[in-house]
């Protein structure tokens, strides 16, 4: 929380906060039963990749997005 600014910091924090909640939520949908999941972004960031820093041009770790299905 507070975060003013993208960084490999605050990514990281924002990954660990994410990581921290997960299993409650994979917990709620196990007990749902068989639940089909589908993890995604929108869009990557750069940290530096070829002197870019950010998420507002075009570069390839900018549109790789990270993505994942799987059954609960």
């Amino acid at each position: 929380p507070g975060a003013t600014s993208d960084s490999l910091e605050s990514h990281a924090a924002a990954l660990e906060y994410v990581d921290r909640h997960l299993g409650k939520l994979w917990n709620a949908l196990r007990q749902r039963g068989s639940t089909f999941c589908i993890l995604c972004s929108d869009h990557g960031t750069t940290y530096g990749d070829d002197g870019y820093t950010g998420h507002r041009l075009s570069h390839s770790a900018v549109w790789t997005v990270p993505y994942s299905e799987f059954l609960l």
